[in-house]
């Protein structure tokens, strides 16, 4: 295919070319320094919360009950994501990784193929240099750090964008012949990953670059949009995009055969479009991204705002105007949602850096050398903090305590021993929070037994479901306090000290206290409590 005559060949933002020898090398030992430092830290710490603990457990629990296409936490089908972070984690664990390490080498290795394809996609946008400085900035961003050095999602998604892009960069300058592979299996993993998502970020914002392509568009031009609907269909849209949904559309059709059809509506409506408009959690304002981009991209966001403007003087080239429908279509579309973190806006990351360095040769023209020293010493540094972070102050082996255990899941690893040495059966009220199955599930290999309102606990205890020396756990934040009122979580009655006994109290979950039930409960007359919650049809899966 010829190269498209309305993407001419952009200037770099970092001066001429340097000796590609060199590029490599520096590409190499930037990855062999995140492989060794990534490899090392993934053994030494536990689980960080929030999203470790459940991805951990999910594993387990899907080896433990070869339930390798229905993901299940506690013993309920889990329908957070698709299930491809773990698959890729269990064949580690299979292999005899320790599960916090298998479930952190997907993320690892996403890591350095994201560092490796933004090696390509520079290359495929400005052919006679590849930097150095772009790819520490982007192996150096905050947002990037964290995101890839715990096990999630993210990683996978940020991943099958950046491949997309690339392969749709690669298409447009004409380097592709054919069906633009690189592209569609981009968007396959994207979506694999996480849903429906890795289509909503990527498609559009090329949809967008096409439309600034050509300023004729916007006059109503008959010639011009058929040329838009030529450069659309060159892209092979309906054989890509049945390629691109293939694996999640048979997971979800197995899954509705196999379980229920009610959990492919929760992880594909429910999960993808309820809380898309209506914030179930994560509820932010549409200007999260205004306070959180500077911190999440340092020291680059400082630059962007200048990038932005660069880049619009530049849209008639290519890799300005891919790059800047590529940010700010990502940022628009989660900016449009209710429910809305940080991290989102993590696959638009090389988009950004590029901008950023844009708006760093505008800003400085003549000092530009001096600012890409400065620009790229703060990367480097930023990268040694982060290593001597991971392996020397996460482990405790200096500064032990500057980075404190998190109250999440303070005084589990006590509690959990405390029950091996004074073994009974335990209930928790309500549905037991991702750190607690985690580690409590090995003292049984089996789920935490819950109750979903204090009508159901006494009415369990009076019937004899629950008997005299079971365990309660109970969160501090469902026991009744002056001043607030009483819901359908709330435990009211409180534990009365006759029938309970408080016999342990951690800080873990905002506060966990385990009470044991007196023999006294069998003549313990049923008390009024509050009207339970509703049953919901997404009540039989687990949505933590």
């Amino acid at each position: 295919m010829p190269p498209d005559p309305l993407a001419p060949r952009a200037a770099t933002p970092w001066g001429p070319g340097q000796d590609t020898r060199l590029e490599w090398r520096a590409t190499v030992g930037l990855l062999g320094f995140l492989a060794v430092v990534f490899g090392i830290a993934m053994f030494n710490h536990g689980l960080i919360p929030a999203e470790e603990p459940r991805f951990a457990e999910v594993v387990r629990e899907m080896i433990a009950r070869s339930s390798f296409w229905i993901p299940l936490k506690n013993g309920l089908p889990y329908v957070e994501y698709p299930p491809l972070y773990y698959w890729l984690a269990i064949p580690f664990r299979l292999m005899g990784l320790p599960l916090r390490v298998a479930i952190r080498v997907p993320g690892t290795l996403a890591f350095l193929a994201w560092i490796i394809w933004m090696r390509r996609w520079l290359q495929t946008l400005f052919p006679s240099v590849v930097s150095t400085l772009a790819l520490l900035a982007l192996a150096a961003l905050p947002i990037a750090l964290y995101n890839f050095f715990t096990a999630h999602t993210d990683s996978l998604l940020a991943l099958g964008v950046l491949m997309a892009y690339t392969g749709y960069a690669r298409h447009r300058l004409g380097r592709v012949r054919g069906f633009p592979w690189e592209l569609w299996l981009g968007v396959l993993l994207a979506t694999s990953a996480k849903g429906p998502v890795g289509v909503a970020i990527t498609l559009p914002g090329m949809g967008l670059e096409m439309l600034l392509a050509d300023p004729m568009l916007t006059r109503f031009s008959k010639d011009a949009w058929i040329g838009l609907w030529k450069r659309i269909l060159s892209i092979r849209p309906f054989r890509g995009v049945a390629l691109a949904v293939s694996l999640i559309v048979v997971w979800y059709v197995v899954a509705g055969f196999q379980l229920n059809w009610d959990f492919v509506r929760a992880t594909l409506i429910y999960q993808n479009f309820t809380r898309f408009l209506t914030g179930l959690d994560h509820e932010h304002s549409p200007w999260l991204y205004f306070h959180t981009i500077w911190g999440d991209f340092f020291p680059w966001a400082f630059l962007l705002p200048f990038g932005l403007v660069a880049a619009w003087r530049l849209r008639t080239e290519l890799p300005w105007r891919l790059a800047l429908t590529w940010a700010l279509w990502t940022v628009f579309f989660f900016s449009l949602s209710v429910s809305k973190q940080s991290k989102y806006i993590l696959p638009a990351a090389p988009a950004i850096v590029l901008l950023s360095l844009g708006g760093l040769a505008w800003l400085f023209g003549g000092q530009a050398k001096l600012a890409r020293r400065m620009g790229g010493t703060i990367s480097i540094s930023i990268l040694f903090l982060f290593a001597f972070l991971a392996l020397f102050v996460l482990p405790g082996l200096v500064f032990p305590g500057l980075i404190p255990v998190p109250k999440t899941i303070q005084g589990l690893p006590q509690l959990r021993a405390y029950l091996e040495k004074h073994p009974a059966p335990v209930v928790s009220y309500l549905y037991p929070r991702p750190p607690t199955i985690y580690e409590l599930y090995p003292l049984r290999h089996a789920p935490i037994p819950f109750v979903r309102s204090a009508r159901a606990l006494y009415a369990e205890i009076h019937s004899g479901a629950i008997l005299p020396g079971t365990y309660l756990l109970v969160y501090r934040d469902v026991l009744p306090v002056a001043g607030r009122s009483v819901t359908s979580r709330t435990l009211s009655p409180p534990p009365n000290p006759r029938y309970f006994a408080r016999v342990f109290s951690i800080p873990a979950q905002g506060g966990l206290i385990l009470f044991r039930l007196l023999p006294a409960i069998r003549h313990m007359p049923v008390p009024k409590t509050p009207k339970p919650p509703p049953w919901h049809w997404w009540d039989q899966f687990d949505t933590d």
